[in-house]
């Protein structure tokens, strides 16, 4: 049981570290001023949008709902931790 409690966090964890990369890639492409590698991470969350459907919301409200997700997904992994 303690086995699948790990591969499921540490599955969490990856997903939770790849949605908070593209709520940040998606924050950065907002300005001008930001990076090109965090930019690029905007658009590719960008293709990912169009791709799923979700370029009707505005890209700070994609932005806040791919943070929200990243923590959700990081607290489950805290949670599904084996103790």
């Amino acid at each position: 049981m303690r086995f699948i409690q790990a591969l499921l966090m540490l599955l969490l964890v990856g997903l939770g570290l790849a949605f908070a990369a593209l709520s940040l890639g998606t924050f950065a492409a907002l300005t001008d001023n930001a990076p090109l590698w965090l930019r690029s991470l905007g658009s590719l969350e960008n293709v990912l949008g169009v791709k799923l459907g979700l370029l009707g919301l505005p890209p700070f409200l994609r932005a806040t709902v791919l943070a929200f997700v990243s923590s959700v997904l990081m607290g489950l992994a805290a949670y599904y931790k084996p103790r």
